[in-house]
């Protein structure tokens, strides 16, 4: 009488096994759970349905505010600075936080200080300085702006180190030995004599084909006197 043979167990058997077995319980796990379940994919829609929300508001509030901006832009070319002013207010109020809004405290600034509206053109460069990370020109001519204003109400060892900032943010730009000299001046007037020969000595070892070269090693000369 024949042995009935054990039927051997190969590797492949033990993995569908598994399978098998793994399968069974998940599908268990999810009769189980099923209404758990349905509130986490819920949840996980809804997440995802605001952050979508969240990011289309932003991507519209940015294009409304650059558009304000634009809008500002168009009217300081045409010389229509009452205008341009109320688009400036409209967006710092409503948009403040946005680049546009920190460029529009710039542009604000530069038209009070050309209006003589030193104090009020001090806070919003300040603003403008505080917030702003861009364009390193930009930030440097807010620096000027801002030392300008300090230097209108004779802060000149403020501005002086303000006209510094100016320079050393933007070493390259044009009018960087401008400001550098105008540093040097106002630590002159702030009776920094030592501090004053410094810049101009550096503007004319930096700035070697500068006009201002010559405007320095004037002050030097009389700053020996």
């Amino acid at each position: 009488m024949l042995k009935p043979q054990k039927k051997r167990i190969t590797k492949k058997n033990l993995k569908e096994d598994k399978f098998v077995e793994t399968t069974i319980l998940a599908k268990s796990y999810i009769e189980e759970h099923s209404k758990e379940l349905t509130y986490i994919v819920a949840g996980v829609l809804v997440i995802g349905l605001l952050i979508w929300l969240f990011l289309n508001h932003r991507a519209q509030r940015l294009e409304q505010a650059t558009v304000l901006l634009g809008k500002a832009q168009t009217e300081i070319q045409s010389m229509h600075t009452a205008k341009a002013r109320e688009f400036l207010n409209q967006l710092i109020q409503e948009y403040d936080g946005t680049d546009a809004a920190d460029k529009g405290y710039f542009l604000l600034a530069n038209l009070d200080y050309q209006a003589q509206k030193y104090n009020l053109a001090e806070q919003e460069y300040k603003k403008f300085i505080d917030s702003y990370s861009g364009s390193k020109i930009l930030l440097a001519s807010a620096y000027a702006g801002y030392a300008a204003c300090l230097e209108h109400r004779g802060a000149h060892a403020e501005a002086a180190k303000n006209y510094l900032k100016a320079q050393e943010t933007a070493p390259e730009f044009v009018e960087a030995p401008n400001y550098l000299y105008l540093a040097g001046l106002n630590y002159k007037n702030a009776g920094m004599k030592d501090k004053a020969k410094e810049v101009f000595q550096k503007l004319i070892k930096k700035y070697k084909d500068s006009k201002r070269v010559n405007d320095a090693k004037t002050q030097l000369i009389l700053l020996e006197k």
